[in-house]
């Protein structure tokens, strides 16, 4: 598969990011995730704890929110 482009990522990002403040908070990566999962079947309490381990994983700085950069940083070395 073809690496994203950084016009792509930026696309993406601002999807999740509804206030375009530049970063992703946990209640907007909710918003974002939590109607896929419940489409898929996945239980609420599930859910939380992959939004948990998603931002454990993609907050670097430990801001608790998710910069533009650190989602490139992920997006880019965990391709798929």
């Amino acid at each position: 598969m073809a690496a994203f482009t950084e016009e792509q990522l930026r696309k993406e990002f601002r999807r999740v990011d509804k206030d375009n403040d530049g970063s992703i908070t946990v209640e907007e990566l909710k918003k974002y995730y939590l109607p896929m999962q419940e489409m898929l079947g996945v239980k609420p309490e599930v859910a939380e704890q992959e939004i948990k381990g998603l931002l454990k994983r993609l907050d670097v700085d430990n801001s608790g929110t998710i910069s533009f950069e650190e989602f490139k940083m992920f997006c880019t070395s965990h391709t798929l």
